[in-house]
């Protein structure tokens, strides 16, 4: 390949909030967005996507972000290799002792926002 790539890692969206936990100092809303009629529909289920959105300093800064609110987010895409305890991600398992602290390699791909707006 040669040194004339363009690359683009620019997102803006608009989403309805349908949870939402902190991650350190960060509020992660995840969204659920209507799929516009001129793109491919699903095979199966509801004709929208999902996306976790990253709200840097949230927490920190107080601020309140609740289910059924929508959101306008600009940011960009970020993926990042996480440990993530096997009991969090089994919630309603009764997992044996010895696997409770068990971690597993999770890749996480997000929205993090740099600018964003409650509009409804």
């Amino acid at each position: 390949m040669n040194g004339t790539q363009h690359h683009a890692n620019h997102v803006i969206l608009i989403g309805r909030v349908i949870q939402t936990w902190k991650y350190g100092d960060d509020l992660i809303a995840r969204l659920n967005m209507r799929r516009p009629a001129f793109l491919p529909p699903r095979d199966k289920g509801p004709q929208s996507d999902l996306v976790s959105v990253v709200l840097r300093n949230a927490v920190t800064r107080g601020q309140v972000v609740q289910n059924e609110m929508e959101l306008h987010v600009v940011g960009y895409i970020r993926s990042e290799d996480r440990e993530t305890h096997l009991a969090s991600l089994l919630k309603d398992v009764d997992l044996p002792k010895k696997l409770q602290d068990l971690k597993v390699r999770q890749i996480v791909t997000e929205v993090v926002a740099l600018d964003w707006q409650i509009i409804r």
